[in-house]
Formats: structure tokens, sequence, C-alpha cells
């Protein structure tokens, strides 16, 4: 969600795509589609990629599985505190209307909401994790794949060795706490508040003005605009 927020906000339009084909039975989404949405990137997480795991397992399956496990508890207790509050920022609400990336993101974002959680995290989330885990192995089982259970204490030699590289230099990253992951997300909603009242006061504004200008001469004088030849032609 981060890349499609940050770096190609258009994918927005075609994961609800395939939101719609899987959720709602409009159109499809198959390996061309796939490609086409992810040719791009070796390794797809979260939401809304966890929407499509046995789609995903189908469409490629020479890719590694990965299930990163925690408490559901934890897990409900830190998206309560991070992708709810998102969900819930006002000014994400007044921001989908103005600006068009926001726009994008938000018809996502409320469009998982729905079909993962039934509009209902608090009530219906835990078991909507629950859920997905057992789908992931039940999948990979019935085809046959290898899944790597995976703790996100556990470093990185359990993960590497999975996948088949070379462990790294530096410390395992730790990232995106509730406090940095709210501070961040208002940080981004500013942003593009930012921009879009860049564009309304130098693009939407002069525009407006002019046009409206036009129309009050038009108003107080009805030939002033009329082509001299067109105008002797109408007398």
């Amino acid at each position: 969600m981060r890349t499609a927020l940050s770096e190609h906000p258009r994918d927005c339009a075609m994961w609800l795509e395939a939101f719609q084909a899987k959720y709602d039975g409009v159109g499809t989404f198959e390996r061309k589609e796939w490609d086409q949405l992810l040719g791009n990137h070796g390794s797809v997480c979260d939401l809304p990629a966890i929407a499509f795991g046995p789609e995903l397992m189908d469409a490629y399956p020479d890719a590694k599985i990965i299930l990163t496990n925690r408490p559901v508890d934890s897990w409900h207790k830190s998206c309560s505190k991070t992708l709810l509050q998102s969900r819930k920022y006002w000014l994400h609400g007044v921001l989908q209307h103005f600006d068009w990336v926001t726009g994008l993101v938000h018809a996502l974002r409320r469009k998982y909401w729905q079909c993962l959680f039934d509009d209902d995290f608090e009530l219906n989330g835990k078991a909507a994790m629950c859920a997905h885990y057992a789908e992931i192995r039940i999948h990979a089982e019935k085809s046959g794949r290898r899944v790597l259970e995976y703790g996100l204490g556990d470093g990185w030699g359990a993960l590497c060795e999975f996948l088949e590289v070379e462990v790294p230099d530096g410390a395992y990253p730790w990232e995106n706490t509730g406090g940095d992951w709210i501070v961040k997300m208002h940080g981004r909603a500013r942003m593009r508040a930012q921009a879009a009242a860049f564009r309304f006061f130098c693009v939407g504004l002069p525009v407006a003005v002019f046009v409206f200008g036009v129309w009050g001469m038009a108003a107080k004088f009805p030939g002033a605009l009329v082509p001299r030849t067109l105008s002797s032609r109408l007398a």
C-alpha cells in the first residue's frame, strides 16, 4: 500500500479491478493483469496484496511464501492504532474530494475494508486474520508449496536461508511502531493537502476568476464576445 500511495498511485485503480473481479464477480484478473500490476516488483506484502493470497500463489507457482506470525491480539491492537486511525482520519475524508491521489487510495481502502472486515475491523479483524492464515496454509499444502512460518523476532538467519540469499551485514530493521506510523501518516496527509491547496490557488482560482469574468462581461455586453463577421450576419 505504501508503494501505491507514494510511488504508483494509479495502481490503486488496478487493485480495485482485482477486488471487483474476486469479490463482486465483475471481470477477470489473471496472470496477465497481475504481471501488469506487479511486474516491476520482486515481492508483495501487507494490504491490499494479502487479500489475494491463493490467486497470487497460483499466478506465481515459483514464488516463495512467507507467513509472518504474531499473536492475533497484539496484531489487532497494532492495526487499531495505525490502519484504523488512517481510515478515520478526518483529513483523508476531506482530501479525497480535492486530491486525486487521496481519492484513489481512499476508494481502495474502503473496498478492502469492506471485503476483508465487513466494514467493522474492531469486531471482525481477529477472525479475518485467522481465516487468512488458515487459507494460505491450506492452499500451500494442496499445491505442495513450502511456507516459512516466520516470527518478527527471528532475525535474518531463517529468512535468508529460506530465500537462499546471504545474510546482510546490518541489523534487522525495526520500524513503523504505532506512534511513528501515525506521525508519518499525518505528515503525508498534510503534504497532500498543501499540494492540493497550491493547485487550487495557482491553477484553479485563476481559471475560475477568468471564467466568471468572461461570463460577467457576456452578461453585461451580450454582443461583446461575438465575432464581428458573425454579429454583422446576425444583424
